[in-house]
């Protein structure tokens, strides 16, 4: 599915001067696509509806008032601890990903042992202290 959006892009920045094109891309993308920031596209996933934000912090590991203050967009978290989030939520990989991107991190890089580790226990819905588990046993950094 992805990459079928991929190819819409880059067929639709081919011809830019078809607006009507753009216009029916743009209306038939998926919402959740379409954010400013990673905060509002958190917020806007199900698996964030479907959780507390009490929960939210058990599960992530994250300090409580630093949690509300990424929340309320007075501090920028880190890559690992947006990781920690997504985790925490249940997130999947296309998801943890666009995250990454609207928070101008790298997204998990397939060349990267860390990052393979990190995207495996992402879809296997395993916990973050199974996932530095996971991570030290390989000998990799954990999520911090």
């Amino acid at each position: 599915m992805e990459r079928d959006v991929i190819e819409k892009i880059e067929n639709i920045q081919i011809d830019m001067n078809n607006t009507k094109e753009l216009d029916e891309f743009l209306s038939q993308m998926d919402k959740s696509m379409i954010h400013g920031d990673f905060v509002d596209y958190f917020r806007s996933l199900p698996e964030f509806k479907n959780i507390s934000d009490s929960k939210l912090i058990d599960l992530s590991g994250i300090e409580k008032s630093y949690y509300y203050q990424i929340m309320k967009k007075k501090r920028k978290p880190s890559r690992d601890k947006l990781l920690r989030l997504c985790i925490g939520a249940g997130l999947t990989l296309p998801e943890t990903s666009n995250l990454l991107q609207l928070s101008e991190y790298a997204v998990l890089y397939p060349k990267k042992k860390r990052d393979v580790i990190i995207s495996v226990a992402i879809n296997q819905h395993i916990t973050v202290i199974e996932t530095n588990l996971l991570l030290d046993k390989y000998h990799e950094d954990v999520l911090s």
